[in-house]
């Protein structure tokens, strides 16, 4: 069993590492704009604001949230399926498709980095942790009173 001296110390190098800042770019680009971004960006097929909804596990009124976001940005457009009016379409901008590219281009520039200072070794070592610790606990509850 940890002792409380152990924990302290876990928690105080936790709080210098910020593990969760340091990963920040990777895990906004698995939610929100940067996911709708990706799927975009990826799929070679027509993607319907219904497909969103249904990879990225949001609901359809966040998915129509994020689109109205996104076409106010110029990231995205959208229009009516043919077919079926009921269907919205989603397409990549040019600039959408810019700023997806200068994202994943960021991303693969910090890794590149952080596998030439700690090394690949030590970085699957330390994402193999990473999981077994996700495995392991389920997320804090804070309630608010």
């Amino acid at each position: 069993m940890a002792t409380e001296a152990q924990i302290e110390t876990v928690l105080k190098r936790v709080e210098r590492a910020r593990p969760a800042h340091f990963f920040k770019c990777m895990d906004e680009v698995q939610v929100g704009i940067g996911a709708v971004l990706r799927l975009l960006y990826k799929s070679e097929e027509t993607v319907t604001a219904g497909k969103i909804s249904d990879v990225l596990e949001v609901s359809t009124a966040r998915v129509a949230v994020l689109i109205k976001k996104m076409v106010s940005k110029g990231l995205i457009s959208k229009e009516q399926g043919v077919k079926d009016a009921r269907v919205t379409i989603v397409r990549l901008t040019d600039f959408g498709t810019q700023v997806f590219e200068e994202i994943w281009d960021d991303i693969y520039r910090k890794i590149g980095i952080i596998i030439d200072t700690v090394g690949e070794d030590r970085l699957m070592e330390f994402i193999s942790i990473a999981e077994e610790i996700q495995s392991t606990v389920s997320p804090l509850k804070f309630h608010l009173l």
